[in-house]
């Protein structure tokens, strides 16, 4: 029997239970654990443990959720160790899923949209500054812009500004804040995104994310409502050359309908699984235990 970890932030998160779930009539053995409370024990031969269980241990490790710096840490010194433990656990041979890097490079905005262009993915114009006056040059070209943070998450501090003073005001802020901004060409859309879930190089299924009333972020963490959304050859194929540009085995992959056709907004590394099943009464977990534990996509 294989022992898969599954590296949680809340072990009640539908995703988490989903995974163990998933294991268990998979005849695996689930192991849930906090990466937060990973300890490190450099006394002769390095051991990372979590409670009793050496996690060198396990046969592959789940990352459901690594946490954000409010999630029960200390900030980021705590958000970095996470992320060396995973790479730790992979250097020592055991499989992560998804790869550490692979969960860095979705979480990083800029380096997303960077590989899709390298990679000819549709993706919105993008400018990086630290410049005031040019971040104002390319919101007059644009006419609307989206202001992002480089790693940001659940659709927070996210902004939409024209060239009036409000939006010069929040700009200002946002550089005096982070030092440099991100920032997309909006794009006129139906009021909906779709979020698409790949695994092993295949689509899985989709939703349709509508904005709830009155705002036009989708993200269901922000009121946005699922639906179901019907698969076509170019939402696949956007899909699976999106999540394969960041390295990840499984992912959930952001598109959006604009008037010449779908553009890729981002990739979640870590995403939730709970949409899509009420939704579709899919369960994305399956196939992603399927993977890990070596049985084939059949």
């Amino acid at each position: 029997m294989k022992c898969i970890g599954i590296a949680v932030t809340d072990p009640q998160d539908w995703t988490a239970r989903a995974l163990y779930e998933a294991v268990t009539r998979a005849g695996g053995s689930p192991f849930v654990f906090r990466l937060h409370d990973v300890a490190t024990r450099m006394l002769g031969e390095t051991e990372l443990v979590a409670g009793d269980v050496n996690l060198k241990s396990l046969d592959a490790v789940i990352v459901r959720d690594v946490g954000g710096s409010g999630s029960g840490s200390g900030g980021a010194e705590d958000m970095s160790y996470r992320f060396d433990v995973l790479c730790n656990l992979e250097d020592q041979g055991v499989e992560i899923v998804n790869p550490p890097l692979a969960i860095q490079t979705a979480a990083n905005k800029h380096l997303s949209s960077y590989l899709f262009k390298k990679r000819g993915l549709p993706t919105p114009d993008t400018i990086l500054t630290a410049d005031f006056g040019t971040a104002v040059d390319v919101i007059k070209e644009w006419g609307r812009a989206v202001i992002k943070p480089i790693f940001g998450f659940k659709g927070l501090d996210i902004h939409c500004v024209k060239d009036d003073n409000n939006s010069r005001t929040l700009l200002k802020k946002q550089l005096d804040r982070r030092g440099v901004v991100y920032m997309q060409q909006y794009i006129p859309n139906p009021g909906r995104d779709i979020r698409v879930f790949v695994v092993d190089h295949q689509v899985s299924g989709a939703i349709y994310r509508y904005a709830p009333p009155g705002s036009w972020i989708n993200n269901l963490s922000q009121g946005g409502e699922p639906g179901c959304c019907p698969l076509t050859p170019e939402i696949e194929e956007l899909a699976c050359g999106a999540a394969g540009a960041i390295g990840a085995v499984y992912a959930g992959v952001d598109l959006i309908e604009g008037e010449e056709g779908l553009t890729i907004l981002e990739v979640n590394g870590t995403p939730s699984g709970r949409g899509i099943f009420e939704a579709c009464k899919v369960d994305v977990t399956v196939a992603i235990v399927r993977y890990v534990l070596g049985r084939g996509n059949g």
